[in-house]
């Protein structure tokens, strides 16, 4: 069975102490989405953590080379805000607790993941330069990832200054509740699409954050239109018509008004279809033709191929035409009359 060795370096500097509750809360639901996408697809993870910055222990060891299916939760009371932020030394320790798990197989692999709200000021055990080495020989054998949530801004200039592959280096709101959930949900979406990778013969990637996981909240608000009042969300318990969903729930049914959430591989979008957005962290909802662009998918002549999990901070909802597509129990259906055309 294939297997991954995953280690979260989580950065517990002093300036981390505005933002300790939302990011601890993040990294578990981080941790509960690993443990999905390695269900889901047929593999084995273990898990790493280590805090890195209190004044004075400097690094500690949270757990190591636990199976993730029985990784409890942390508390915001297991980490000490405090200190500098030495970085690349909690990374040169991640690296060193993975290669006790190195069983030498060709399926195994290793991910190590960096957060920071700040930059690399106190690395000297091994230090900056050894720990930089050391990836890169890492990296070299096609069997380690590296990847890194860094501030709003920083991105290019620490895929530089440290040589990290800039598709494994992701930026994050460091200085909100919001910015934090929504910097770890990108994560999830990249583990995700890793684990999808690794099934299909990858055993390390560059490219660990897709593009379409980069799109930000700002994009949506600024290039469409927000249409959160005027929608609603519809739950069948049971798999059903599309139809019979919005009339068992008391709704009129207007031909376009119904969206589906995208939670499987769609061959065939038609270029006609509205694509709406609902934003993961504060449900807020938003539509337009630049939707399409968005997420990749082109507009006007375009039938596309979607596929679920790629798309970062949003979840995704295609418009129905059909009267009898199929709605799988406990997921979402959008119902927006506004956009809907011929009564039935």
């Amino acid at each position: 069975m294939l297997q991954t060795h995953v280690a979260f370096c989580i950065d517990e500097s002093g300036s981390v102490s505005r933002i300790i509750k939302p990011l601890v809360e993040a990294y578990n639901q981080t941790v509960t989405d690993i443990r999905s996408s390695v269900l889901d697809e047929g593999q084995e993870a273990s898990m790493t953590a280590l805090a890195f910055g209190d004044r004075v222990l400097h690094h500690r060891i949270l757990y190591a080379g636990q199976q993730v299916q029985t990784v409890k939760p942390l508390s915001y009371k297991d980490f000490n805000p405090s200190g500098l932020t030495p970085l690349f030394d909690s990374v040169y320790r991640a690296i060193k607790k993975l290669e006790e798990l190195d069983d030498g197989k060709e399926g195994t692999s290793f991910v190590v993941s960096a957060i920071t709200d700040g930059q690399e000021n106190n690395s000297r055990d091994p230090g900056v330069p050894v720990t930089v080495r050391l990836i890169e020989e890492k990296t070299a054998t096609d069997r380690w990832t590296f990847t890194f949530l860094v501030p709003n801004g920083k991105e290019d200039k620490f895929s530089v200054d440290y040589n990290i592959p800039r598709g494994n280096v992701q930026g994050w709101d460091t200085k909100t509740a919001e910015g934090t959930k929504e910097a770890f949900i990108v994560s999830s979406v990249a583990y995700r699409g890793f684990f999808k990778e690794k099934s299909a013969g990858i055993r390390s990637t560059k490219s660990f954050y897709s593009d379409t996981a980069n799109l930000t909240v700002r994009e949506a608000r600024s290039s469409l239109s927000e249409i959160t009042k005027q929608v609603q969300f519809i739950i069948p318990f049971e798999t059903c018509q599309i139809r019979q969903c919005i009339l068992d729930n008391g709704l009129e049914w207007i031909k376009g008004a119904a969206f589906y959430q995208l939670i499987k591989t769609e061959k065939r979008v038609h270029p006609y279809k509205l694509v709406a957005l609902r934003v993961k962290t504060s449900r807020k909802v938003y539509c337009g033709q630049q939707a399409r662009d968005m997420l990749g998918i082109g507009q006007a002549t375009d039938i596309v191929r979607l596929v679920p999990g790629d798309h970062g901070k949003f979840d995704v909802f295609i418009q129905s035409t059909s009267i009898n597509r199929k709605i799988p129990a406990n997921t979402e259906v959008l119902y927006w009359p506004k956009v809907g055309s011929q009564k039935k």
